[in-house]
């Protein structure tokens, strides 16, 4: 896209302004007339041919025509203009009978290394406003206005080439990192470090040596990008420092294809602890975005897709509070042709194909991924009225719970009443009145069935998440691979795993 696909050596790297120069002119056809043109080197800006200079000083002057004998009109006029911090050229106060005034002033679209990338002025205290872009170009930061018209242009590129804008999180979404030191005994035991140092190009796990940390991909993460940069322009957006995230972008792109200039991390954000679609070259209208957490998303939950955390280590087990064995300390991992990332793939062509084959007959541009999203998301749980029997606490408001947010999401109907309409009682515990009187009558499942069809984006099989007897729960806690209840397909591949963070079986009172 635009600024972010200019060549570079590595996924941050800065280069001379010429370069910039060039990346603005090719990249964002802004070239088009001497008005837009954007000067090779800020520095040099006033240090110019005569012809050059002249073109530059039309920017920032006044050109002035009053009658030569009018010289106390003429000498209001450049009081004004110096009150304002214009200057006048003597050589274009004419003496012709007109009185026309033109003033041009450049507007300082964005500024590169201190200076205004279109005059050369330098930036100062009242030219703060915008939006820095330092993971494009060190020092680059851009004013709203040629935001808006950037990705207006984008925009454009984008839906001509049949695209959206796809943003990737890092840490549980496409790969798992843990520190050496962090390591547990199980893991150094079964040879953890040595198969990072493996000298094998299909290897799925790598030493960072400069950070004394492991990081573990996905699986199905080579392909995932491979599929998804047919249909998206991809950003990485991590959380995590600019170093750690550079590295990552390294073992994901090596070859600097999907990400060039497009990776973003924590000194980027504009807000702290929450990640902003403000610092995106590309609008929001054609904005997904996959990542584990929901709350650094505030103010883009409708681009969001949330995704089944990652949890191939035991030091990210612990974190998460997890008493588990890990994947890696049970020699097991995610399969990948219906694991998490290739659950989403399947997710992502629904979307790009309602998005662009249903506008066939409308204009492209006023069409918006958000609503996209939405109706696909609906038709998960479609038909289905749910009642829920001590998944909540007494004194909390069902409706505002998280599990009945969920559910109505997926469009499901909720109630707190049983009747004929009702299609499953979800609950923890057989022993209730609602469960009971589901038993033989209507689908009696798990809380867990609802988490599984929220990250899977489509029904699950009710068989595969009943509600256990007290004695079998504990046993239950320690089925689940990263989120989801073991599956009649999945039982004898995946013994033990980890559970998911957002299951709360056990770990509150529920009534």
């Amino acid at each position: 896209m635009s600024l972010a696909e200019a060549p570079s050596p590595s996924p941050s790297s800065s280069s001379g302004s010429d370069d910039f120069a060039a990346l603005l002119d090719a990249e964002l056809e802004l070239a088009s007339g001497a008005d837009s043109a954007f000067p090779g080197d800020p520095s040099s800006a006033s240090l110019t041919t005569d012809d050059e200079g002249e073109e530059e000083d039309s920017e920032e002057e006044v050109e002035v025509e009053v009658p030569e004998q009018n010289g106390a009109k003429r000498r209001r006029v450049e009081e004004q203009c110096q009150d304002q911090g214009i200057s006048i050229r003597p050589d274009k106060i004419a003496t012709g009978p007109t009185k026309n005034i033109e003033v041009k002033v450049c507007p300082h679209p964005g500024y590169f290394g201190g200076l205004c990338f279109r005059c050369g002025k330098p930036q100062d205290e009242e030219d703060v406003s915008g939006v820095a872009f330092g993971y494009i170009h060190k020092g680059l930061r851009l004013g709203t206005s040629e935001i808006d018209r950037l990705r207006g242009a984008d925009l454009k590129n984008l839906l001509r080439e049949r695209k959206l804008v796809l943003i990737l999180d890092l840490d549980h979404t496409l790969i798992n990192s843990t520190k050496l030191q962090d390591i547990s005994s199980a893991e150094n035991e079964l040879g953890i470090r040595t198969a990072a140092l493996k000298d094998d190009p299909d290897r799925s796990i790598f030493t960072l040596d400069s950070m004394q940390m492991l990081t573990k991909l996905r699986p199905f993460v080579r392909k995932f990008l491979k599929e998804a940069s047919n249909m998206f322009e991809m950003y990485i957006y991590t959380m995590g420092d600019k170093a750690y995230a550079i590295e990552i972008a390294k073992l994901l792109d090596p070859t600097n294809v999907y990400f060039p200039s497009k990776v973003i991390s924590n000194s980027d954000c504009t807000q702290r602890h929450q990640k902003g679609l403000d610092v995106i070259l590309g609008a929001e209208s054609v904005a997904v975005i996959l990542d584990d957490t929901e709350y650094v998303w505030q103010n883009h939950k409708e681009n969001l897709i949330l995704m089944e955390r990652y949890h191939y280590f035991a030091s990210s087990c612990r974190q998460f509070g997890f008493g588990v064995r890990s994947l890696s300390e049970s020699m097991q991992d995610e399969r990948e042709i219906d694991g998490a990332l290739a659950t989403v793939l399947d997710v992502l062509k629904r979307i790009h194909a309602i998005f662009f084959d249903t506008a066939a007959q409308t204009d492209l541009s006023s069409q918006d991924v958000r609503q996209v999203i939405k109706t696909v998301r609906k038709k998960v749980l479609k038909g289905c009225k749910l009642v829920f029997s001590r998944v909540f606490p007494n004194n909390a408001r069902p409706q505002e719970q998280m599990m009945w947010k969920m559910a109505e999401h997926l469009g499901a109907v909720c109630s707190t009443d049983v009747d004929s309409t009702v299609t499953h009682v979800v609950a923890v515990d057989l022993g209730t009145e609602k469960a009971r009187w589901a038993v033989g009558n209507k689908f009696l499942v798990h809380p867990c069935w609802i988490e599984a069809a929220n990250f899977r984006w489509h029904r699950q099989l009710e068989e595969d998440f009943p509600v256990l007897p007290p004695k079998e729960k504990s046993r239950d806690k320690v089925n689940a691979v990263t989120g989801q209840k073991e599956t009649s397909k999945d039982k004898e591949e995946n013994a033990v795993a980890g559970e998911k963070e957002t299951s709360n079986d056990g770990k509150k009172k529920m009534t």
